[in-house]
This record gives C-alpha cells, structure tokens and sequence, in this order.
C-alpha cells in the first residue's frame, strides 16, 4: 500500500493540469523556482488518525491530506473555478474535502495561494487474519 500523500499526489498528476507547472510530494525540493514565475502544487500530510477498533486493534485509517496551491504572479487562469475543478475531481476519487482555507497573498512572493483539505478512510488489513 503507497502512502496517502502520494496517492493524491499522483492522482493530481494523473489530471494533466495544464496550469500546475510544478507538482511536489511531501516538500519543496532546495533549488526549485519559488519566485513566482511558476504555478507550484504542494502534497503534504496533515494527520493520519487510526480507529475502528475492535479488540484493542485497528481497521482503518483516516488519511488528511492538505493541497496548497502557490498560483504564478501572471497567471490567466480562473483561479475560482480551477480550484473548484480539481476539488471536484478529488471528490469524484473518494477524497472528501474536509476544509478550503480563503485565498491569500503571500507576503514574500506577492503569489496568490489556496489551501484545502481533503480525507479519506483507509481500511487497513492486517495480514495473517
């Protein structure tokens, strides 16, 4: 089973946003372009809560993953409703959106940015039972 970040992650890629210049897993990698000039999506881990328990052990996990988005300076995208289209798209995988942060501009780059929230439970098998 691959983590919870990379499997939205990967569906976010699998997408093929043509606004999304950059797609990063976990963190921002030293060297990247954080200058403004690029569209950067960050995938980052937030909480992963276990429960279901039964007889001391656990069934499943509650994985929330948290999406920001760092919009380029010049953009000319809709950023309203290209934010919307890829809730919706999580959505329709099973990743509930649990929060949507407002949008802010960042005071070091002048970048709009958006940050929202989306869950989903894991049940987990153990093996041998």
């Amino acid at each position: 089973m691959e983590l919870p970040v990379m499997t939205v992650y990967q569906l976010i890629q699998s997408l093929h946003y043509g606004w999304i210049d950059q797609l990063y897993s976990m963190n921002i990698p030293p060297g990247a372009d954080t200058s403004g000039k690029q569209t950067i999506v960050l995938i980052t881990s937030i909480t992963e809560p276990l429960g279901g328990y039964r007889n001391d052990q656990f069934s499943n996990m509650q994985a929330n993953i948290q999406v920001q988005i760092f919009w380029k300076k010049d953009t000319q995208e809709n950023i309203f409703n290209e934010e919307v289209a890829l809730m919706n798209n999580l959505d329709n995988q099973d990743w509930l959106v649990s929060s949507h942060e407002p949008n802010t501009v960042d005071p070091d780059t002048d970048q709009v940015t958006a940050t929202f929230s989306v869950t989903k439970t894991i049940i987990v098998k153990k093996e041998g039972l």
